[in-house]
This record gives C-alpha cells, structure tokens and sequence, in this order.
C-alpha cells in the first residue's frame, strides 16, 4: 500500500501541472509498464470523485502543496467537469499506456485509446516533423485602445488598468477584471482571442461570470458592464457560467442571434465552418432569439439556429458537446467530416481532403485525450473503421 501511496502523490504532482524530477520520472515510468494492474490504477485517474478523495488522503504530505494543487484544478474547472461517457471503439482490445502518453493523460485528467502496432508496411507519415501536435496556451488580449498582450508570455499580476477597471492575471493563469463602481464611466470594451491551434482559455468578467474559449474562438466584452444588461460577442466557441441577476440580463450574441439568460451554465457553438449555430443548456433556462424566431431550452436540450429559424433538440449527449472543455474528442457517431473540421481547429490543420465522398459518409464511436498528437488520434480512427490517413505537413489526407 505505500508504494500506491507514492504513486498517487507523483500523479497528483504531475496532473496539477507541478515538474517531476528525473528520478521520479523515471520511477514512475517503470511502475508503469509492470502489469495490466497498474495501468488501471492510472485509468481511476479519469475519475474527478477519486481525483478528489486523493488529493484529501494525501493533502498532509510535505512534499506537495495540495492546496495550491486543488486552486489550480479549481482554476481549470474540474470540479465541475462532468466526466464524458466513454464509448469504447469498436475492435480495440488493448489499452497501451506509453510514458510519453500518461504524462499528457496525466495533464488534462482522461487516458489515451491506442491500437497495436501494425506488423505491416505503415499508413501514416512517421516522420515526426510531418505530425501535428497540440500547442499551448497562445490566447491574444486585445486592448480598447488597440494595444495586444499575448497571454502565455506574461508574469501574474497586473496587466492593464481601463477607467476604474484592472486587468489582472492570478497565479493560475486565469485572465479576471476587478472593478470599481463609477457610474459615468464610458463602456470600455476588452477582446480575448483564441487563434487555431490554441489551447482552451478561461476568463472572468468583472461580474463574476466565467467563461472558456474553444480553439479558433473570440470573446468581445467590456471591462465593466453598464446598469441596464450584460452583454458580449462571440465567434468560434465557448462555455459560459454565468453569475444570476434578478434584475440585468446576460446576453451572448453572434450576428442576428442572442441567447438571453439571468444566471446558468450553457455552451454556444458559432463556428462559420459549421452547418448552424448550437446553443446546449447545462443548468437554468436560456431563451435564443434571432429576428424571426424565439425558443426557451431546459437543461439537456439543444437550441439550433438555421439562419433566422431556432429548433430544439431534447435528446443531446451533454457529455459529448463538453468533451472539448474537459480535453476530449469524444465521437458518438460522428461523422468523419465534423471530427476533422474539430481537428482542423485543434491542431492548426489545413483542410482535409477526400480521396472519395464516400470517405465523407463514415461515422466514429470512441474518446481519446486532445493532448496526444494528430496522428494518434487519426491512428484511433483508423483501428475503427475502413480508413486510411497520411499527414502531409499541416494537411490530412483522407481515403478508404
């Protein structure tokens, strides 16, 4: 028991994002690959309530600062993660957890699905400078005034004061505004960029409210808002918690289309390369508008905004809309076109090309980390069906 006990306090350091030394590394890595066991201790670590009770067990150890450790899962919202339903490919049997891949399953709290290897000539470009990997955090923050701040090359602290209103970075990398009540002061709007290939982004309004940004994602906001509403613009995605007001409505807009609310959690999906915008509610109750059209979703449903119409879907998989927050691709008959423009946005991706529109017509089932490289993921894929992919620079190519 106190070797797990060891084993436990290393992933804990490793999952909040804390450096191991060599030795530990090494160590654990070892432990690791002993037996089918032990990888399966590592899986519980996809389980936030075990995640949890850990960091309690072990929170009087001297060598991790477990309070700084659950600030920062705090920070990136695991708390409130709702664990994806996990849909196991089809003719996967083996679960091989390499040291490269538990420390990236280790950073975002899921494990990776991979396939054996291939006795026979490979598919895929294996040159490493060919595949595509995830980047990290590269947000741009754009001032009133026009100035830009890229966010991952800062230190914590004070980054601007607008009117009454600070700009500050705190020591989890989490963008917030502290602002001091002047009812004269001109709206002073703030932009947050997420450009392809960035990593999720989360920022607190001057209000309270939460949010986190999709890769390809904006948010336009001012700094502090005025006494009448709330409101802000999107592009691309984002996942709101939205501090309740009796009084001044919250509204997220997209062109011709609001979703109006007092105080829930919901996601919007707005990207120009998708077929219609989606709002999916999580808690509370939002209304979406557009010029033409007016409905009210509840918690699981799915409002769909074609041009100025709005329908509602009542039976969504939550878990699958949320995967991208939670660091997943989580496919539940996805079509192949969806999971690559997914793709596309993840890893900075050209557009991909069909041999054939009947490659166009494939389906998926099954969850991997969005931390592994492109090839992995494509890799899961391929296991899964009758496709085949070579990764050429920054494009895929996709055939049957």
């Amino acid at each position: 028991m106190q070797q797990y006990d060891k084993i436990a306090a290393l992933l804990i350091k490793r999952f909040t994002r804390e450096e191991l030394t060599s030795e530990e590394l090494a160590y654990l890595e070892d432990w690791i690959q002993q037996n089918d066991k032990y990888r399966e201790y590592i899986i519980d670590f996809n389980d936030p309530v075990w995640v949890a009770e850990q960091l309690r067990l072990y929170g009087e150890q001297k060598d991790l600062d477990l309070k700084k450790a659950w600030e920062k899962m705090e920070a990136m919202g695991w708390e409130r993660i709702q664990a994806a339903r996990i849909i196991r490919m089809r003719r996967v049997v083996k679960y091989v957890i390499g040291a490269a891949a538990v420390f990236l399953f280790l950073l975002i709290g899921t494990y990776l699905i991979r396939k054996p290897k291939q006795p026979e000539v490979p598919l895929i470009v294996k040159d490493a400078k060919q595949d595509a990997k995830p980047t990290t955090q590269k947000a741009i923050l754009t001032l009133d005034n026009g100035q830009t701040i890229v966010l991952d090359s800062l230190q914590n602290g004070l980054l601007a004061t607008q009117g009454s209103t600070q700009v500050l970075r705190d020591k989890n990398g989490v963008l917030r505004y502290s602002h001091e009540k002047n009812n004269h002061q001109q709206l002073i709007y703030n932009k947050v960029t997420v450009p392809k290939g960035g990593d999720v982004v989360y920022l607190q309004l001057s209000e309270g409210t939460k949010v986190w940004l999709n890769a390809e994602s904006s948010i336009r906001y001012p700094v502090a808002f005025s006494e009448d509403e709330r409101k802000v613009e999107i592009t691309g995605e984002a996942y709101f918690e939205v501090t309740k007001s009796q009084t001044k409505k919250f509204i997220v807009g997209k062109g011709s289309m609001n979703v109006m609310v007092l105080g829930t959690k919901f996601n919007v999906n707005t990207y120009d390369n998708e077929d219609n915008i989606k709002v999916t509610l999580l808690e509370g109750s939002v209304k979406v508008q557009t010029a033409q059209s007016e409905r009210t979703i509840k918690p699981g449903e799915q409002a769909v905004v074609k041009n100025t119409s709005v329908d509602v879907i009542t039976d969504i998989d939550v878990g699958m809309v949320m995967a991208w927050k939670a660091g997943k691709f989580v496919f539940n008959n996805t079509n192949i076109q969806l999971i690559m423009r997914q793709m596309e946005r993840w890893y900075d991706l050209e557009k991909t090309e069909f041999k054939s529109n009947s490659v166009k017509e494939l389906a998926f089932n099954g969850a991997i980390s969005r931390y592994n490289y492109a090839s992995k993921v494509l890799e899961l894929l391929e296991e899964a069906g009758s496709i085949h992919f070579t990764i050429q620079g920054k494009k895929v190519i996709l055939s049957k």
